[in-house]
């Protein structure tokens, strides 16, 4: 089955029904996947979990644009393996068109706390941030007189709801990352999350993933490796941290063969 019959085959969730599973308070793990390993995925657990639709789509367009100091200190604390980090950004969601400023901190237990405020609709979903935005942003995390506006990732994104567990998960493909006049995109990679109230290792979607456990690292492994480090390293040679050397090295070659 292709991608799309195995998406059509899912029973669909609005954003009304999501409720705890929203989860703005939970634990993340990230997975580096191929692209057309979805639809076994999906086929592999379509009984366990439910398909977010809005407005009649199941696939939609997001567009971030990260924020971090001129020092990279959101960067910095990723890389350096800080426990206690966070990252901060303007999010498009194209289902809606609605746009939020959200700031996403990691705790020392690993649990991600996310926080947001809705951005106006009267302007570009990317300008710049307004003075009750900024106080908000520099309230959180000191940002004041420091902060410049640095790369921008656009991306599909599927979510699946479970049916039993507290658990989401989103798996975005098509990424493509900007800065300036450059960009770099991960071709045929795509990036899963799964979100969980308590890290649950016999989820569904994590036996499915099990399939694919003879990959070559990174692909199917839990990674570090979110979309703003990735986009960063990928569009800034010159940014080369001992952490992420290898992965980026084989997530390079990777875009290459597949």
């Amino acid at each position: 089955m292709t991608l799309q019959e195995n998406i059509d085959e899912l029973s669909p969730i609005g954003l009304h029904e999501i409720g705890d599973a929203d989860l703005m308070s939970r634990l993340d793990q990230k997975y580096l996947i191929r692209k057309d390993w979805i639809p076994e995925l999906l086929n592999r657990c379509k009984n366990d979990y439910q398909i977010l639709e809005v407005k009649g789509k199941r696939v939609t367009n997001y567009s971030n644009h990260f924020i971090d100091t001129v020092g990279l200190e959101s960067f910095n604390q990723h890389v350096r393996g800080r426990k206690a980090r966070f990252k901060a950004r303007i999010r498009n969601y194209g289902s809606n068109g609605l746009s939020f400023l959200e700031i996403k901190r990691k705790t020392v237990h690993g649990r991600t706390l996310k926080e947001r405020i809705p951005r106006s609709t009267e302007s570009a979903w990317n300008a710049p941030l307004n003075e009750e935005e900024q106080h908000f942003l520099n309230e959180h995390y000191g940002y004041e007189g420091g902060q410049m506006l640095r790369l921008n990732s656009t991306f599909n994104r599927l979510t699946l709801v479970s049916t039993a567990l507290n658990e989401r998960i989103t798996i975005d493909t098509d990424l493509t990352f900007y800065q300036g006049n450059e960009s770099e995109g991960l071709g045929a990679l795509a990036i899963m999350e799964v979100k969980q109230e308590r890290i649950n290792r016999f989820s569904p979607i994590l036996r499915a993933l099990r399939a694919f456990r003879f990959s070559t690292p990174p692909l199917g492994r839990k990674t570090s490796l979110s979309k703003y480090i990735v986009g960063t390293l990928l569009l800034n040679r010159n940014l080369e941290p001992r952490s992420y050397r290898s992965a980026m090295k084989r997530i390079k070659l990777l875009k290459q063969e597949i």
